[in-house]
């Protein structure tokens, strides 16, 4: 049997697998603080609800040990779930398509301009990221609100005669989950941007197109990529709304993450709550699923 360090001798562990060794740390992780407590939900989706407050009178908030899928029949026939998930999904496909084509102007403007230029409204583009959320919404409340700044400039300058109801309304909630989904966005962008070869725009312009032939037929498909990570990104984010729908919307806008909260802290309903919130992952995982095989199907067709 030969020993280490000799010729033929079987290499250490970790050189054998560094993948192993690498990734090792990464799926623990992500086992103890994903994988369990999602498990767990889905635990708690699947027991039944004894009713009652859960305080005080002894009553638990799901019954441990019970099977059944009745959360999940109610999910389906209910119709006031249904709308919520459907309001849910528009509220995705409307911040995706209002956040890329924003970020997407923005990145491009960014991406043309001087390098101090450019640093500037990087910064101003991720500055929103360094505040609270719940500071960032009761701002809105400050700038759109009835007495707000937006409405008092427009009163003073004679525009308007009354406040326009900018919050508690679909525009708000839209425009929150732009802002906060709009930095990341921006800079994927701008990384598809950067990664296009200038040359094959000089190129371009030497056969005589204009800018406007540049950009849409060489710019734009090759920052597509890009343009689907925003889409995707944005689309999830929307699914996830909470915080803006919550304090910016009303009871018809609520979504899905709002009625997770609903259920599981108001009526104390841990069972469907937990439902509810496993429903929005299966969304949420088949989006992802969708976007992956879409791109394996372009990439096998490039």
């Amino acid at each position: 049997m030969s020993r280490p360090g000799r010729p033929g001798a079987a290499a250490p562990w970790p050189r054998r697998h560094p993948r192993a060794l690498l990734l090792g740390p990464v799926a623990l992780f992500l086992g103890a603080f994903f994988l369990g407590p999602l498990l767990a939900m889905l635990r708690v989706s699947l027991a039944s609800n004894p009713g009652g407050t859960g305080y005080g009178d002894g009553v638990p908030f799901y019954v441990p040990g019970t099977w059944t899928l009745s959360n999940y029949a109610r999910f389906v026939a209910d119709p006031y779930f249904r709308s919520v998930t459907v309001l849910t999904l528009e509220l995705g496909l409307l911040t995706a398509a209002v956040t890329t084509v924003v970020s997407y102007c923005l990145a491009w403007q960014i991406h043309r301009a001087r390098p101090i230029v450019k640093t500037a409204l990087l910064l101003v583009v991720v500055l929103p990221k360094f505040t609270n959320v719940l500071v960032l919404m009761y701002g809105f409340l400050l700038v759109f609100g009835a007495s707000g700044l937006v409405n008092r400039a427009l009163l003073a300058v004679g525009v308007i005669g009354a406040p326009l109801p900018m919050v508690y309304n679909l525009f708000a909630v839209v425009l929150a989950e732009v802002v906060l989904v709009l930095p990341y966005c921006v800079l994927v962008l701008v990384a598809a941007l950067h990664a296009v070869d200038s040359d094959l725009e000089e190129a371009a312009r030497s056969l005589g197109a204009s800018e406007a032939q540049v950009f849409w037929h060489v710019v734009l498909p090759l920052s597509l990529p890009g343009v689907w990570v925003s889409l995707l990104l944005s689309f999830i984010w929307g699914l996830g709304a909470f915080v803006a729908p919550y304090l910016l919307g009303t009871p018809d806008l609520y979504t899905l993450a709002v009625e997770v909260d609903r259920q599981a802290n108001w009526r104390l309903n841990w069972a469907m709550g937990a439902a509810v919130a496993m429903v929005m992952v299966a969304l949420i995982a088949a989006v992802v699923a969708v976007y992956l095989g879409a791109q394996r199907r372009a990439e096998a067709l490039a």
